[in-house]
């Protein structure tokens, strides 16, 4: 069978809308709300319709909507379910959510209103979750996500693992990985650690090839039945070992360096290029 690989480009095509603005309850060590600060802010149903409809009259491909998290660590986006159902009514844009924490009760409406797929964040320590995001939830809560949004029949589940978010280092994500292999999910979003400034990790040292490779090699012995994809959010500031990743048991890769998609060429690899959501199957 032909080896081949899909390579993401999202762009213009599928940025990225905050529905809380740059607000955010929490001051997670490896955020600080900063990647906010870079989203289109839609802090109204009424906005997010009209920018919705700009999109699609340049023809983009969708967004995925996410926002900052309330104390508890959810994503309010179910008062914008009536303004998510009048957008995948009257355009063909394709919607990536990001809840965060969400409860069932949202999950159950958020899934109804006809979001297409649902980014959910995953962590396998409750120590990370604690010392990194200063939450008190735990592992099951974001598993229970998982459990919740099956339950209410959406239609893609994009798991998201970041390596290293634990001040760059390993620290549950194995845990995660073999949790998650219980699930059976279609897709898995890898992503990892930017030490980002102005934020309380902006000196660490990100994850290095090592440690990414070996969680790559992880999760496709875990997982050989799901599409594992290299996301956006991750450090990107040695690029020299993507073609490994890819090699390691990645299906898919977002913005790779001109010179990984070279080099996978070579060895012999066929590229998919898409201007979407790597979460979007």
């Amino acid at each position: 069978m032909p080896k081949s690989v899909e390579c993401f480009y999202p762009g213009k095509s599928f940025p990225a809308i905050s529905a809380t603005g740059s607000a955010c309850s929490l001051n997670c060590k490896h955020c600080s709300g900063k990647y906010l600060e870079g989203m289109i802010p839609a802090t109204t149903p009424e906005e997010l319709v009209a920018i919705a409809e700009a999109l699609a009259e340049r023809g983009a491909k969708g967004f995925l909507l996410s926002g900052g998290v309330d104390p508890s660590g959810r994503v309010r986006l179910a008062d914008f379910a009536p303004a998510i159902e009048e957008i995948k009514s009257t355009t063909d844009l394709r919607i990536n959510a990001h809840i965060g924490l969400a409860p069932s009760e949202d999950i159950a409406r958020l899934v109804k209103c006809g979001i297409d797929s649902f980014s959910v964040d995953l962590y396998g320590s409750d120590e990370t979750i604690r010392e990194v995001l200063g939450l008190r939830a735990k592992v099951e809560d974001y598993f229970a996500v998982l459990d919740g949004l099956r339950n209410a029949g959406a239609q893609i589940i994009a798991p998201h693992i970041c390596i290293g978010v634990h001040g760059g280092k390993l620290r549950g994500e194995a845990a995660a990985i073999q949790r998650l292999a219980e699930f059976g999910p279609k897709t898995l979003v890898l992503i990892s650690l930017i030490p980002t400034k102005g934020t309380e990790y902006a000196e660490v040292a990100p994850p290095n090839n090592e440690a990414m490779l070996s969680v790559v090699k992880m999760a496709r012995m875990s997982l050989p039945d799901t599409k594992i994809v290299l996301g956006c959010m991750r450090s990107k500031t040695d690029r020299s070992a993507e073609a490994n990743y890819v090699m390691a048991g990645l299906d898919g890769i977002v913005l790779p360096s001109n010179s990984t998609v070279e080099q996978l060429r070579k060895d012999g690899y066929s590229v998919r290029k898409r201007a979407v959501c790597c979460s979007l199957i």
